[in-house]
């Protein structure tokens, strides 16, 4: 009888001891490590908590919703408001506009709004009328009659608006203000008026009005004024007339607004007129302001940016309330 061969594979047994101790190890450290697991299982609480968010969010979202149909809604009012409010009484506007040597820019933009003006208020009301006083240089004025704006008169104030050219010099301001107001009809509290001021100087340039003469400062002077941003000392006597025109208009009529509109910063060093802007734009700027807050918080409004003509001409219409 032959007998087995009872020899033993040393390498394998070795491997299996080797895979054995390797895989109880890895359990031992496993049963160590355990309670540091974190809890990714869906308890009932964690549950809970999650179905408390999605319900307050959900609420959150109602609650959106229907504050945006509200203010929706509230829009709509508004707008119908407004477009009743317009078309049921008739729209004055008067433009007063310093057409100086350094006017250049914002007339031009004058005269493009204005066109566009009266192509798209008479549409939205039933009467639409607009003058235009224009002021220049020694005291001189254009003056563009106040008209209703139809299809057969527009044309013709349109041809006296394109006609309206700089007239270099000193401006007289106080007179321009005085004869753009004489324009409005008689207070009426069922017409909706609105008066704008357009200007790169304050009312400083008329003979006898100023304590420093501006025009006799020689070139250096005026360049150590300017850097200093001190201007100069001008006399303001004219500007209470004026604030006190405007307020006249303001309160003899009910539906009114007002816009100032400040162009000096278009200016640029080495224009003609640059050193009497320069010099009276620490006072200019007030002035202006000063102009457009008679109209109050909700009626007056105030720029420095001729590329808005149209924006704030139409501001200055729509705000007559």
């Amino acid at each position: 009888m032959k007998l087995r061969n009872r020899e033993v594979n040393v390498f394998s047994m070795s491997a299996l001891d080797l895979f054995a101790s390797a895989m109880g190890a890895f359990m031992f450290l496993a049963i160590i490590a355990l309670p540091f697991f974190p809890n990714t299982g869906s308890s009932p609480e964690s549950i809970s908590e999650i179905k408390k968010e999605l319900d307050a969010a959900k609420a959150e979202s109602t609650q959106t919703k229907k504050e945006l149909a509200s203010t929706q809604k509230s829009l709509e009012e508004a707008k119908q408001e407004l477009a009743e409010g317009i078309n049921k009484y008739p729209i004055e506007l008067v433009i007063t506009i310093d057409i100086s040597g350094s006017m250049a820019v914002p007339l031009q933009r004058l005269k493009d709004a204005i066109k566009r003006l009266t192509i798209e208020v008479p549409k939205v009301t039933r009467e639409f009328k607009i003058g235009v006083v224009a002021y220049g240089g020694d005291g001189k004025f254009i003056t563009v009659p106040s008209v209703v704006i139809t299809k057969a008169s527009r044309a013709g104030f349109i041809q006296q608006i394109d006609a309206l050219e700089l007239l270099p010099g000193e401006t007289d301001v106080p007179e321009a203000v005085s004869n753009a107001m004489a324009m409005f009809s008689p207070p009426n509290d069922k017409v909706r008026k609105a008066y704008v001021l357009i200007g790169d100087v304050g009312p400083y340039e008329m003979i006898g009005s100023r304590s420093f003469d501006i025009y006799a400062i020689s070139e250096a002077q005026a360049n150590i004024l300017i850097n200093s941003g001190r201007g100069v000392q001008v006399s303001k006597n004219y500007e209470a007339e004026i604030l006190n025109s405007v307020s006249s208009f303001i309160s003899g009529n009910k539906l009114r607004s007002v816009m100032a509109m400040y162009t000096g910063n278009a200016t640029r060093r080495g224009d003609s007129s640059y050193n009497i802007i320069a010099l009276t734009k620490p006072h200019s700027i007030p002035f202006f302001k000063a102009v457009s807050k008679k109209g109050g918080a909700d009626n007056g409004h105030y720029s420095e940016e001729p590329s808005e003509m149209l924006s704030m001409l139409l501001i200055a219409v729509l705000a007559a309330s």
